[in-house]
C-alpha cells in the first residue's frame, strides 16, 4: 500500500462513498509543526556556531602574527649576551599587543569557554608583560646585559599564547603550520641589528624603537 493509500485510499473525498482518514491527515500535520519547530529552534544555534568560528578565525590570525615576534625576542633574549640584544629582544616584543584580542572581548560569550579562557589569559600575560617592560631601563650599548630574567619573562607569554594558538586550531579543524623557519630568520634579522646597535653607541632608544618597531615612543 502507498503513503497516499495510509492516507486516504480514494480521490477525491467526499465523493462516491470516498472518506478521508483525518487521524492519518493530523499525524501528518504534527510531523510536519514538529519539523519546523526544531529547525527554527536550530537556526539561531546554528547562527550562534558559524559567529563563534568568525571570531576564532580572527583571533587565530592576530595571534599568529605576533607569535612570529615574540618568538624571535624570546630566542635573541635566551642568548642575550650584550646590552644590545637585551634591547632588541625587549622593543621587538612590544610588538605583541593585548588590544587586538582585548577588541574581541564583545563576542567571547558565543564562543566556547575554553577558548574565550584562553585568549583571556593572553591578554592578562601581554598587559603583565608591558607593566613590567615599563620599569625597565634601555642600556647603554657597551654595558652589557642585565641580570635581569628576560628570557624566562617572554617565555612565560610565549608559551601562554602558543596554548591558545593549539586552542584555536582544535576548534576551527585548523593544521598548525610549521612557524619556527620564519621565526628563526626574524630572530637572525633581530640579532644582526642587535650586533649593529651595539657597534654604534650613538642609537639610542628612540633610533632602535624606530628600527624595530618603525615608530618612536
Amino acid at each position: 500500500m502507498s503513503w497516499w493509500n495510509a492516507i486516504s485510499t480514494c480521490w477525491p473525498p467526499g465523493q462516491d462513498g470516498c472518506v478521508v482518514w483525518w487521524d492519518a491527515w493530523a499525524a501528518i500535520g504534527t510531523i510536519g509543526a514538529t519539523a519546523a519547530a526544531v529547525a527554527l529552534g536550530l537556526a539561531p544555534m546554528l547562527a550562534r556556531r558559524q559567529h563563534a568560528k568568525a571570531v576564532a578565525r580572527i583571533a587565530n590570525i592576530r595571534l599568529g602574527i605576533q607569535l612570529l615576534h615574540l618568538g624571535a625576542s624570546c630566542e635573541l633574549a635566551r642568548n642575550a649576551r650584550t646590552a644590545s640584544d637585551h634591547n632588541a629582544a625587549r622593543i621587538n616584543a612590544e610588538h605583541c599587543d593585548s588590544k587586538p584580542f582585548a577588541e574581541l572581548i564583545p563576542y567571547f560569550d558565543v564562543m566556547p569557554a575554553e577558548l574565550s579562557n584562553a585568549l583571556g589569559l593572553c591578554i592578562a600575560d601581554i598587559e603583565t608583560m608591558h607593566s613590567l617592560f615599563g620599569k625597565v631601563t634601555f642600556r647603554a650599548a657597551g654595558s652589557g646585559a642585565p641580570n635581569a630574567d628576560l628570557s624566562g619573562l617572554l617565555d612565560q607569554v610565549n608559551a601562554t599564547m602558543w596554548k591558545a594558538r593549539a586552542a584555536l586550531n582544535r576548534y576551527l579543524g585548523a593544521s598548525d603550520k610549521d612557524v619556527q623557519p620564519a621565526i628563526a630568520n626574524m630572530a637572525t634579522s633581530l640579532l644582526h641589528l642587535a650586533q649593529l646597535a651595539e657597534a654604534t653607541p650613538a642609537w639610542d632608544e628612540d633610533f632602535m624603537r624606530l628600527k624595530i618597531l618603525g615608530r618612536r615612543p
